[in-house]
């Protein structure tokens, strides 16, 4: 099978993700012991999914456990299983995912989570690939390749002595850094048409991108990485009522994406205005036409207002405000406005000021 078919869900071309294919190709191919890392969002069980479709092992159980969903107790049942009468609820006795993953791959995602004494126990069966049922003193052998992540600072934990040394070598041999989406904007475009391509053919819809609108996505941060690309492409798209997503229904990105767009090269990027007098502001007042109509003001005030320049619409308005720290008075005057013309824009797009 080649590589881009096993890992095509790994969506962009972007440097930072080129390298981490080659070493996934890399790894795949031994039965080393694998540490994924990276923020939450990024995909590290994709990653672990392509490691295992890629490796001799491929066609053997995937199996995956979220050690942070499980209480010690369960965690422990759960991954080594256990006898009839074990506990109270045990009325049959039950294999664990070792066993399940025998001869294939199992995947402890947030293994930073786990208990200091379940420590002590999962690092016996990573070195000896042996253990016990609850219940049972019988001593069962398996061959299981066990890849880990986790989005932790786990040589913090190891110095705070809340992860145990030897289990964090153990897990270490060879760590896999999955990079933040920041780290990979370009990928941006074609991770949010995938997304938008897939919301379309669940319901029914031809919605595409405006180019503003991919611009806009692309100076996003996304502090949840992929999975907050995927959740505002999707909100963007139930929402959305035109053929087109503009970047104005970007809600997501509002006071975020747009500012770091507006302010990337310095605070000239908006000229200093003269402030607006009080006649200007009773004038203009009533000329602002609705916001995203791409109409200039119009009406015998249109040239005052602004001396005839466009009112900004409230990506810009809200960037200025995000610079001013939300006091309007200071926005308007960095953009030659009113304060209330900027709060005319901000109502309308149901914007709260922030109390900083």
């Amino acid at each position: 099978m080649e590589r881009k078919k096993v890992i095509k869900e790994m969506i962009g071309d972007s440097p930072a993700l080129r390298k981490l294919r080659e070493e996934i190709g890399k790894v795949a191919k031994t039965k080393t012991t694998v540490l994924v890392r990276g923020e939450s969002g990024t995909g590290k069980e994709l990653v672990a999914k392509a490691i295992h479709e890629l490796s001799p092992r491929a066609k053997q159980p995937f199996i995956k456990v979220n050690c942070a969903a499980l209480t010690e107790t369960l965690l422990e049942s759960e991954l080594f299983g256990h006898e009839k009468g074990a506990f109270t609820s045990a009325f049959n006795s039950r294999k664990g995912r070792f066993e399940a993953a025998d001869k294939g791959t199992l995947f402890l995602d947030e293994i930073g989570e786990i208990s200091a004494s379940f420590q002590a126990k999962l690092l016996r069966v990573l070195q000896e690939q042996e253990f016990e049922r609850l219940g049972s003193n019988h001593t069962i052998k398996v061959d299981v390749r066990v890849i880990t992540a986790t989005n932790r600072d786990l040589e913090k934990a190891v110095r705070s002595n809340e992860f145990r040394e030897d289990l964090y070598y153990r897990i270490n041999v060879v760590p896999l850094r999955v990079p933040a989406l920041r780290e990979r904007r370009g990928d941006i475009p074609l991770l949010a048409a995938e997304f938008l391509k897939n919301f379309n053919a669940e319901n029914d819809r031809t919605l595409t991108f405006t180019p503003e609108a991919i611009e806009a996505l692309m100076n996003c941060d996304f502090p949840g990485n992929i999975r907050e690309l995927e959740n505002c492409v999707h909100r963007t798209a139930v929402l959305a009522t035109g053929p087109s997503i503009l970047r104005t229904h970007l809600a997501c990105c509002v006071g975020q994406c747009f500012a770091k767009a507006l302010w990337k090269d310095g605070p000239c990027k908006i000229a200093q205005q003269p402030e607006p007098t009080p006649s200007t502001e009773a004038s203009a007042a009533v000329a602002v036409p609705p916001v995203g109509s791409g109409q200039a003001p119009v009406g015998p005030a249109a040239a005052a207002h602004l001396n005839g320049r466009r009112v900004p619409d409230a990506d810009t308005v809200i960037a200025a405000m995000e610079k001013c720290g939300w006091v309007q008075a200071k926005a308007a005057r960095l953009l030659g406005l009113t304060p209330r013309q900027i709060g005319y824009v901000l109502r309308k797009y149901g914007v709260k000021i922030k109390r900083l």
